[in-house]
């Protein structure tokens, strides 16, 4: 006996299919021609395809519930499954004959296509597991190496990018995402760094390290703060004086909380003095005479959870001209 549900899932395969072919049908000569007997409706990539339907029609309230109308409409959804038809051509094995640099180029093409019409750039390499959904999605940037675990959820403006702007390495440079993972609008998470799993970053967060699993990433103004489940809380951020920090919220007076600098990517402690504690304020010190002065000023409580801050330039960490204590870093810019 044939349900209602089946007939649905025959019409929404029916209507994937015929999309691949339409977003392959330009490019089925080359295709052929290097791939030979490789089809663009397989019933693996139908079955990705239909993953990231399902999730989009059930997961925004703006669709109504309704596949077709996500199929029919969305440029979001359009952009994912022509990168779903680019990755799955990249991961095909050649004919013996067939110029491998000539596959990118075709992959790249249709990737670059999709990219005009949707304006999501997704390249055609980046490794992105099933139920994914672009939201909006003008804008959003994948890049090359990055990669994205399943259920992932990513709106408009996002960039998953490398730090650098020109002349990036060839090996991995872009991030590595966990599943379950919702990033806002404008966010950038840039360089090889690691999301773990069930990750929230806010809208126009920047990101440039390593977040655990179950932490948010939001910004306080024009502060930034990431925290998990953890009894600390920053709720305001104030600079009193030339490399004098003011941090309010809760949780900070814990005699076991730690207090660090860290300067590039994370990577180099720099000190950072408590000057002052109570239950809802620091009074931080910050020190540039040891080396590069804080771009970020990380709170550890005992269990282990943390809270990053972004330090404001207007911070005015204290150096001399020699890299003593004494005048203010500030003067060469004042010129």
């Amino acid at each position: 006996m044939i349900t209602v549900g089946d007939v649905e899932a025959r019409e929404r395969h029916a209507a994937l299919t015929a999309a691949l072919r339409d977003a392959a049908r330009p490019r089925m000569r080359q295709i052929r021609s290097m791939l030979g007997a490789w089809k663009p409706c397989s019933p693996e990539l139908v079955d990705l395809v239909e993953g990231d339907l399902l999730a989009f029609t059930q997961r925004d309230p703006a669709a109504h519930g309704s596949w077709r109308e996500v199929v029919g409409s969305y440029r979001c959804f359009r952009a994912v499954l022509s990168h779903r038809l680019a990755h799955s051509i990249l991961g095909t094995p050649l004919r013996s004959d067939a110029d491998g640099s000539r596959l990118r180029m075709l992959a790249r093409s249709i990737a670059e296509q999709s990219t005009v019409e949707t304006g999501v750039e997704i390249h055609p390499a980046a490794v992105i597991g099933r139920r994914f959904v672009v939201d909006h999605g003008m804008g959003t940037v994948i890049g090359e190496t990055a990669s994205l675990g399943d259920d992932c959820y990513v709106l408009q403006g996002v960039v998953l990018g490398s730090t650098g702007i020109a002349d990036n390495p060839r090996g991995r440079r872009h991030p590595a995402i966990g599943s379950r993972v919702e990033i806002g609008a404008f966010a950038r998470i840039l360089g090889p760094v690691e999301i773990g799993d069930d990750v929230v970053v806010g809208c126009h967060a920047l990101v440039q390290c390593d977040i655990p699993a179950g932490a948010r990433v939001s910004v306080l103004n024009q502060y930034q703060e990431i925290r998990g489940g953890t009894t600390i809380g920053v709720t305001a951020i104030e600079v009193i004086g030339e490399g004098l920090l003011l941090v309010r919220g809760s949780g900070l007076a814990h005699p076991g909380l730690r207090v660090e600098g860290l300067s590039g990517r994370h990577r180099n402690a720099t000190p950072v003095v408590v000057l002052d504690r109570g239950s809802r304020h620091l009074l931080l010190g910050l020190d540039a005479t040891a080396g590069k002065p804080p771009a970020h000023v990380r709170l550890t409580a005992p269990d282990g959870t943390s809270a990053s801050i972004l330090v404001p330039r207007a911070a005015g960490v204290r150096r001399t001209r020699g890299g003593g204590a004494g005048s203010t870093a500030s003067q060469a810019g004042a010129r």
